[in-house]
């Protein structure tokens, strides 16, 4: 079977595809072998590649990289319940991370494409509860898209206090992953958002891809949109639109240069919730790096807290309510298998409104 592994981590030229390596076998009656239908990308994906990652354990050589997969199952053990050939999967990113609030360290030692080896294969094999049922609506490719950047969004909005409610406006950084989904997830629920980025292109064309999941009756300003280009100041914008009120969630990914101004743009008992550091990669905001953090959480009582992916229970609970509402992953573009470094570099480059997607084989 075909599989890749990173024969270095330097950068994306370590990813290398084998053509020979033997099909694995299932080692317990509980596992059950599911055929890789595609794979999608996370920034960790990226960090892992390039020994960026700030794993809290190692990161084995030769690693099979990549951890969000949908399949068919096609094998399953003896003592397997509840599973049967031909049913439609996803990985479960962080292996054992079943119902903890938080993920805890006994999962991530068994995290897929990173502390183990991942789904960047044709046949992966896995004990039977470690894995969830794909919404039946979706593609395999659309499906590949929710084990990080959609659990985490379902974790950044239900995992925590306060939870989200319909009504509440939820601030989403970028036109990334978890910030797409999480304004999917917000207008299923009947909430607002609010969607930044430096380009207007981008916000014109996200505004579109979301306009589907409008409800009749909802109001003018359930989408709205800033670009933090034009508004340098955006947490004032923020308020403006929102006329004082200030937002109920942000989904910050940007890290330092971003978070003083997140904090400022949400209300008193309101969440901001952490999984991202992009502006790491940028040129250092001095401005930023001197705001006193501490007092604007203390005076402005807001909660913000780091967030990883959700666990297994809320992803299948996820799962569901997209299912119910006809939600559709934002996919933007699709590679061959052959193409998984094409794939890398063009996460890599930002250019991207959603998931970039990976097909492994359709026969």
């Amino acid at each position: 079977m075909r599989q890749y592994q990173l024969s270095h981590r330097k950068d994306f030229s370590g990813l290398t595809l084998h053509d020979d390596i033997p099909k694995p076998k299932l080692s317990t009656a509980t596992e059950v072998m599911v055929k890789i239908r595609a794979v999608s990308l996370n920034a960790r994906d990226l960090q892992i590649a390039t020994d960026q990652y700030p794993a809290p354990h190692a990161i084995k050589d030769n690693l099979v990289p990549v951890s969000d997969a949908a399949g068919e199952i096609v094998e399953v053990g003896e003592e397997v319940e509840g599973w049967k050939v031909g049913d439609r999967v996803c990985t479960v990113c962080f292996l054992g991370h079943d119902q903890d609030e938080d993920v805890q360290m006994h999962s991530m030692v068994r995290g897929l494409g990173g502390a183990i080896d991942g789904v960047a294969t044709e046949y992966f094999t896995v004990d039977q509860t470690q894995l969830v049922r794909m919404p039946s609506h979706m593609t395999f490719e659309q499906a590949s898209t929710l084990p990080i950047a959609a659990a985490t969004a379902q974790n950044s909005l239900y995992g925590h206090h306060p939870v989200l409610q319909a009504g509440d406006t939820v601030l989403c950084m970028g036109t990334g992953g978890v910030s797409l989904f999480a304004a999917q997830i917000a207008l299923n629920a009947g909430a607002k958002v609010i969607i930044t980025s430096s380009s207007s292109a981008k916000l014109t064309r996200v505004t579109s891809l979301l306009q589907p999941l409008l409800r009749s009756t909802s109001s003018p300003d359930t989408i709205q949109t800033i670009n933090y280009n034009e508004h340098p100041d955006w947490d004032v914008k923020v308020a403006e639109l929102t006329g004082g009120k200030k937002v109920d969630f942000v989904i910050e990914i940007g890290g330092r240069a971003t978070l003083g101004k997140s904090i400022r743009s949400t209300r008193a008992g309101g969440l901001v919730a952490i999984s991202g550091y992009m502006s790491d990669y940028g040129k250092p905001d001095e401005k930023a790096n001197q705001e006193d953090l501490a007092k604007m959480l203390l005076y402005g009582a807001v909660n913000a807290r780091g967030n990883f992916v959700g666990n297994k229970v809320q992803f299948e609970k996820m799962n569901r309510a997209l299912e119910t509402g006809g939600v559709i992953p934002l996919v933007d573009k699709i590679f061959e298998f052959e193409q998984l470094k094409e794939a890398y570099e063009y996460l890599q480059s930002g250019k991207q409104i959603g998931k970039v997607v990976v097909k492994v084989s359709s026969d």
